[in-house]
């Protein structure tokens, strides 16, 4: 993303009294330090800041988007030389209770608040990095096994422990009317070279993904335009990012979708660390979203998580059992019971 002027003046002004304490009644979730453990029959969401999530079901544990590092602005705007900030990694691991094994790493798209850290928490936790072609070089180049990579595409299916993964179309938001950091890469970096600055994170292909574990169907992106989403039925969870605060794109989204809960993502100041709290961006704009939900009388729950809280997904209700009027024969065979048993007494 070039950062222009107009950019750096909004994402400075960050006020430290914008926080979700103002939407408790959306809130969903506990501290993930005292949230049980979801059996193989359930999924639990714990939210880690931006646009990452930790998803567990059972056995199987699947990291969405992790960005842990959260470089400052004035390094983004400079593009400045990056390295992994191993105490911001270490504090959001211990605070949202990450396991130290990781099944898969799901990435939307290649910019550096989705796949940054990526490499470094695959060579801590293990587990296989599902990513486009151009994920895939950027792993490769920042010391990740090639092994542990499966590129992927739009409508691949992949299978990780429990949890069955489908590829789905997506688009970037524009940002200030263009798309941040456009490009691919096709082909490996040069001998002894790695992604070192911001702008070496192409957006790459952006993907959104389905994921079905424990009796559950969560669909997950980071943000798009008008008419991008794909059409997906029985979602019980929608992630949709709203970091720029466009709510013709989310009424469109969730009128497509029409989950049962709708979770609003990636809108958070992400220049500035975890252990701050959370801070809307001055890009967002929830209130917008909250009004869209009650004027557009929107299928689903809208709900907001606070960092490091953990929400068990609840079980989908039962339909009632609807009481069938007979059929005509059915009512004429009683009639003739009844008929019969008069004649008989």
């Amino acid at each position: 993303m070039r950062l222009v002027a107009p950019v750096i003046a909004l994402l400075t002004g960050v006020s430290c009294a914008n926080q979700l304490k103002g939407y408790s009644d959306l809130l969903k979730g506990e501290p993930a330090a005292t949230a049980p453990h979801p059996g193989s029959r359930s999924v639990s969401i714990t939210y880690l800041g931006v646009n990452g999530y930790l998803l567990r079901s059972g056995g199987t544990t699947i990291l969405v988007d992790p960005y842990f590092s959260r470089f400052p602005l004035r390094k983004i705007a400079l593009n400045a030389p990056l390295e992994p900030q191993q105490e911001a990694i270490a504090y959001i691991r211990e605070k949202g209770k990450i396991p130290d094994h990781i099944d898969a790493y799901l990435v939307t798209h290649c910019h550096f608040d989705h796949l940054y850290d990526v490499p470094t928490l695959q060579k801590e936790l293990g587990g296989k990095v599902i990513v486009s072609e151009t994920g895939y070089h950027l792993c490769v180049a920042s010391g990740v096994d090639p092994g542990e990579i499966i590129p992927t595409s739009v409508g691949k299916v992949h299978r990780i422990g429990s949890a069955t993964i489908e590829v789905l179309p997506a688009e970037h938001d524009l940002v200030l009317g263009k798309v941040p950091y456009l490009g691919e890469i096709t082909k490996p970096f040069p001998p002894g070279s790695k992604p070192e600055r911001v702008k070496d994170w192409k957006l790459g292909t952006p993907m959104a993904f389905v994921i079905e574990m424990g009796g559950q169907r969560i669909y997950v992106e980071s943000g798009g335009i008008v008419g991008s989403t794909p059409s997906v039925r029985d979602l019980d969870v929608a992630i949709l990012g709203v970091g720029v605060g466009k709510t013709d794109r989310y009424i469109d989204a969730v009128r497509k979708l029409k989950p049962r809960y709708v979770l609003a993502s990636h809108q958070d100041d992400f220049f500035t660390q975890a252990s701050s709290g959370f801070h809307f961006n001055p890009l967002a704009n929830f209130p917008a979203i909250v009004t869209a939900e009650k004027s557009e009388n929107l299928p689903g729950e809208l709900l907001l998580m606070e960092y490091f809280n953990t929400w068990t997904l609840p079980d989908q209700p039962k339909e009632p059992s609807v009481k069938r009027e007979p059929s005509p024969m059915a009512k004429f065979k009683t009639w003739l019971r009844e008929l019969l048993g008069t004649v008989r007494s």
